[in-house]
């Protein structure tokens, strides 16, 4: 299966020497989001916008994958953490509206073999474990 995953330009040597290591950033939240790289269904589902980054294309196993709603978990971030009103600061604007967006996310996450477009909103692909640089391209949108 092929999924989509951007990276800032600078990252790209070692990615394709390396591979794309898995990562814990955000398991405070859920276990779902521990020892995952975070992908997209199509290239067109990014939703960290900049100049400096660039899509790559990954194979991966599906049975690896689970799908779920990155507006729920970003939700979950604003009110834990303080959103853009706050500057991010770390500021708690509702620790448990925070818990009932994480519990969102964990409950209606699935398996990407059931996934169906339009399941959920935002679908971000939790891909488990890391990707070596043979299953990886670049992507071209031409």
């Amino acid at each position: 299966m092929i999924v989509y995953h951007y990276t800032d330009k600078s990252n790209l040597d070692n990615i394709m020497k390396n591979g794309l290591k898995a990562t814990s950033r955000y398991e405070s939240f859920t276990e779902l989001r521990k020892n995952v790289v975070f992908c997209w269904l199509s290239p067109s589902d990014n939703k960290i916008f900049s100049d400096d980054t660039i899509c790559l294309e990954v194979t991966v196993n599906e049975n690896d994958c689970i799908v779920a709603s990155m507006d729920y978990i970003s939700f979950a971030m604003m009110y834990k953490y303080g959103g853009a009103k706050y500057g991010g600061m770390n500021i708690p604007i509702n620790e448990t509206a925070s818990e009932l967006f994480v519990k969102l996310y964990d409950t209606t996450a699935i398996p990407l073999s059931q996934y169906r477009n339009g399941n959920l909103l935002s679908p971000e692909v939790l891909v488990k474990g890391s990707i070596s640089p043979e299953n990886i391209r670049i992507y071209n949108d031409k």
